[in-house]
């Protein structure tokens, strides 16, 4: 597998695959949490996943946290952002800074 993916439906992933990122397009839990576990097996260093994939996948990528690799990062589909990719980097910023740089309302979008 290439050192980047994208993991969500087809229309939101397809395109990266001009990239040379591997697009892994999914329907459903069952085939977002066998994708990703794909990808973390194959040695995937950056995997991108729609908002859909994150919660199929919430408890694998929990559990990579504290890992270098891979690195997750959370992404609106196609059909609309609902706020899980803006608070995954809003907690990661402050993680990293240490403190809440954004307040509290920019969390909810």
């Amino acid at each position: 597998m290439p050192d980047i993916a994208f993991i969500g439906d087809r229309d939101s992933v397809w395109g990266f695959s001009a990239f040379g990122a591997a697009a892994v397009p999914v329907a459903g839990s069952e085939e977002a949490r066998a994708a990703f576990d794909e990808a973390v097996r194959g040695g995937t260093s950056v995997i991108f996943v729609t908002e859909d994939v994150y919660e199929a996948c919430a408890e694998q990528i929990d559990a990579l946290r504290s890992e270098t690799l891979p690195t997750v990062t959370v992404l609106p589909g196609v059909t609309g952002a609902r706020g899980i990719a803006a608070a995954e980097i809003h907690e990661a910023v402050s993680a990293a800074v240490g403190a809440d740089i954004f307040g509290e309302e920019s969390a909810a979008g």
